[in-house]
């Protein structure tokens, strides 16, 4: 039975909050969440990862709910997930004691009693002066869940190549689906050689010299899947006149011919876009200037937007170059918020980069039919 419940999940609701978890986790988040949840694996423990990702959910609630675990995974989708206010909810409407905004941090020093219930630290630990929270976008983040994040995501971002030549970077965002940006491959569409792009993952540097050439895959026939184009103005140097369209968002959803992201994972594109309180901190996983893969993080990132809300564009400080379109854009959470697309027409002096809200994609790819391409299980 769920900790400090009294009523069981139904089997309704189980599938329901199945199908709603697989909307923002991908196999790797619940992985790390079961694993902060309980201290045990997934693999083999709770469920079977071999079956659809659906399926593996599905299985895994029902054990939790056996094992009276269900809260605490609960508990962590619902602190882990703070943009998702759909997913946050659910939760609340079928465990409310799982509606916790933060996790206690497992490391911390707690004494215990001869009940063993946990004591508070000492009021004089807690004296004014010893501390302050000064940046109050930037949290703490717990070092091996961050790290853990940070692994996963390498795996799933790539550099575009164009007949054997870098053009940019995209990353998975299903079990064959990388997302990148229109401008990266239109030149090669437009001529005919759609057959000569491709995706390198995990090409990197390695820690004693020397590189990991990565895994080369082609696209599968027919690999531009969909596509929407930039605004006019943002190659005319006067990007906000006039402003972008809903319909210019500046992608490219790209088929492989081998599912590699059942191996490597892929990252879920977010049903809504949350507004980001500006100088909130965004990192950027890319392949600047077609090298080796890379993140730029910046913890004062946000930049007022001209039009916002409604204009679809997301401005920030963090920094780019040739090779970075396509890459994907997070908090420091590891939460996918935007697909990187632009700079600053001035060259001199540059104030800001620009990305595409990913909420607005995972909309368009939906209502262009192509849901199951993003969200298939794995």
């Amino acid at each position: 039975m769920r900790e400090g419940s009294v009523q069981e999940l139904t089997g309704e609701q189980i599938s329901q909050l199945s199908r709603s978890l697989m909307k923002t986790l991908n196999l790797n988040d619940v992985r790390e969440f079961v694993h902060i949840a309980t201290g045990d694996p997934l693999d083999g423990y709770w469920a079977n990862t071999a079956n659809p990702l659906v399926v593996v959910l599905r299985e895994l609630l029902v054990r939790l709910e056996e094992d009276g675990q269900t809260v605490a995974f609960l508990k962590t989708v619902y602190a882990k997930r703070p943009r998702r206010q759909d997913i946050r909810d659910l939760i609340a409407s079928l465990a409310p004691e799982a509606a916790v905004d933060e996790l206690r941090n497992s490391f911390d020093f707690v004494v215990q009693d001869s009940a063993h219930r946990g004591t508070q630290p000492a009021a004089e630990t807690l004296a004014p002066g010893l501390q302050r929270n000064i940046k109050p976008n930037l949290n703490m983040l717990d070092l091996r869940l961050w790290a853990t994040g940070m692994a996963a995501t390498g795996r799933q971002v790539c550099r575009v190549d164009i007949a054997g030549s870098p053009a940019g970077t995209g990353f998975l965002v299903g079990p064959t689906a990388v997302l990148t940006n229109w401008h990266v491959i239109e030149e090669a569409v437009r001529l005919g050689k759609q057959a000569s792009i491709s995706c390198r993952f995990g090409y990197a540097k390695l820690p004693g010299g020397g590189f990991d050439a990565g895994e080369e895959i082609a696209l599968a026939d027919g690999g531009l899947l969909h596509h929407r184009p930039y605004a006019p103005a943002e190659v005319s140097g006067t990007p906000d006149q006039p402003p972008p369209l809903a319909s210019e968002l500046d992608f490219a959803l790209l088929l492989l011919a081998t599912p590699v992201g059942k191996a490597r994972g892929w990252l879920s594109l977010p049903a809504r876009d949350e507004v980001l309180p500006e100088k909130s901190p965004l990192i950027i996983v890319q392949h600047p200037l077609g090298g080796p893969i890379k993140l730029a993080i910046d913890t004062e990132a946000v930049l007022p937007t001209p039009g916002a809300p409604e204009r679809p564009r997301l401005r920030y400080a963090t920094n780019t170059d040739a090779g970075s379109s396509g890459s994907p854009c997070f908090t420091m959470d590891w939460q996918l918020v935007a697909l990187h697309h632009y700079g600053d027409p001035i060259w001199a002096a540059p104030r800001f980069n620009q990305g595409i809200p990913a909420g607005l994609i995972r909309a368009d790819i939906i209502a262009a039919g192509h849901g199951g391409a993003i969200e298939a299980g794995g």
